[in-house]
């Protein structure tokens, strides 16, 4: 595994990628879904890697808890951290669940915060 300390920059303006796809990073030219994936392998990497036993948040029963924290969305002060939470497999599920219904139903209502 490489590790890359370029600040990766992609660009989105024809001819060299777009919004949607954006093109390679000017610094280490590595694309964009390399770049995404990259950082999903490190997102898992931190949930597994901190996984330990205790007690769950959600079912109140010792099992193997797994970090969940919700991701920070753009109506969020520039300094706020989404609490930790420390769950089961189910209630990691379960969490993510009620957490994406939470927003869209913000979205659907033209809330700009949950």
């Amino acid at each position: 595994m490489t590790v890359s300390l370029c600040k990766h920059s992609f660009p989105i303006q024809p001819p060299h990628g777009s919004i949607v796809r954006p093109g390679p990073c000017v610094g280490c030219g590595i694309t964009w879904d390399d770049c995404q994936a990259d950082l999903a392998r490190q997102e898992a990497a931190l949930i597994d890697g901190s996984s330990h036993d205790g007690q769950c948040g959600h079912c109140d029963q010792t099992r193997r808890l797994y970090r969940w924290q919700p991701l920070r969305q753009p109506w969020d002060e520039p300094d706020y951290e989404p609490p930790i939470t420390w769950l089961c497999a189910a209630g990691y599920d379960a969490a993510t669940q009620a957490y994406n219904a939470d927003i869209a139903a913000a979205m659907a209502s033209g809330l700009s915060t949950p």
